[in-house]
């Protein structure tokens, strides 16, 4: 990234106050909502805790939305709704976010261009510059580990998606496949997958909707799972 280019400023605005202006950072994403940890800490009890986040890549800035909707106004986009989960690429110049599910007017503007963070205090994570570093000692610079799953969910999940480290062809039935390989019904399996379907979902502002998206984060994106959680005779 350019960092001269692709510089940024956030400043929120809450019902009739400015909370403040921010410093997008160098390289890390940066959260806005209620935890305690967002770098953007909004704590008034309307305000979801996983509001948005800021990412960072080559060509500018991201922003991934939580479960609330937002409406973005810019010179490339004219007011236009996203839905929650998604993420949105910010062009140079000015964005202006809003999020009309909540029950409070909390706006967002986001300008990204040459200089414009000077002479503003950095918006950080707590705990953002562990994690980061985290990811840059790892195999792959995705981070799965915040989905902690039980050993059985470790297994039902190698077993399912078996055939993605094995490079072998998609079974027609993942679930069916899954469960004669177990020893178990297909029914458990799939209320398996689901379970942990929705867990990475709420940890990691995913919106995995198949079992083959999960597979691929799972194995191929994050390799969270691995073949050292397979039972021993699949190993």
């Amino acid at each position: 990234m350019t960092e001269s280019l692709y510089e940024g400023r956030v400043g929120l605005k809450v019902a009739d106050t400015v909370r403040g202006k921010w410093a997008l950072p160098t390289g890390e994403r940066v959260s806005v909502g209620r935890m305690q940890r967002a770098g953007i800490h909004v704590p008034d009890l309307w305000v979801p805790s996983r509001l948005c986040r800021f990412l960072p890549y080559e060509q500018g800035w991201l922003v991934q939305l939580g479960r609330a909707r937002a409406m973005v106004h810019s010179k490339y986009l004219d007011d236009v709704t996203f839905r929650g989960r998604t993420v949105v690429a910010l062009q140079p110049g000015r964005s202006l976010l809003s999020f009309p599910e909540l029950d409070d007017y909390l706006r967002i503007a986001v300008v990204i261009g040459p200089d414009q963070s000077a002479g503003l205090p950095v918006a950080q994570d707590a705990g953002e510059a562990a994690e980061q570093a985290e990811e840059r000692g790892s195999s792959t610079s995705y981070h799965g580990a915040n989905a902690a799953l039980t050993p059985k969910q470790r297994q039902v999940l190698a077993v399912t998606f078996l055939h993605l480290m094995s490079e072998e062809p998609n079974p027609p039935n993942l679930a069916a496949a899954a469960a004669t390989r177990l020893g178990t019904s297909e029914a458990n399996v799939k209320v398996t997958l689901g379970a942990v379907r929705k867990k990475v979902n709420d940890e990691r502002w995913m919106n995995l909707e198949k079992n083959d998206q999960l597979g691929h984060y799972l194995v191929r994106l994050t390799r969270t799972i691995t073949r050292d959680d397979l039972p021993p005779h699949l190993r």
